[in-house]
């Protein structure tokens, strides 16, 4: 099999069409849950979408769109994977995600 590399103009353009910065297409999102105690809720989609629409997001209800424990803290517990490796990274409510910061605790 032959394989092709993209022309600089190519790839830059794939990028400003899909809104994925380098970074973003690096980090692929395997699974995400949202929740305290024994009540998650599966947010997977939402953050593969704040992931790659925007520079991060705030760990909050309103940005995930769930509240599967209202009234108490919650943390975000992604799954993720960066070059075939896989990842957990979690963080509490309040905490700030973008593929930059996965990137980073990938390391």
């Amino acid at each position: 099999m032959k394989y092709r590399t993209l022309p600089v103009v190519t790839a830059l353009a794939v990028s400003l069409f899909t809104g994925c910065s380098k970074s973003s297409r690096d980090v692929q999102i395997d699974s995400a849950v949202y929740g305290a105690s024994t009540n998650f809720a599966d947010v997977s989609f939402r953050v593969r979408d704040l992931l790659h629409s925007g520079s991060g997001f705030d760990v909050h209800p309103s940005f995930l769109q769930t509240d599967p424990m209202v009234g108490y803290n919650k943390e975000l517990v992604i799954v993720y994977e960066v070059k075939g490796q896989r990842h957990i990274f979690t963080a509490a409510e309040g905490d700030t995600v973008s593929s930059a910061i996965l990137s980073g605790a990938a390391r």
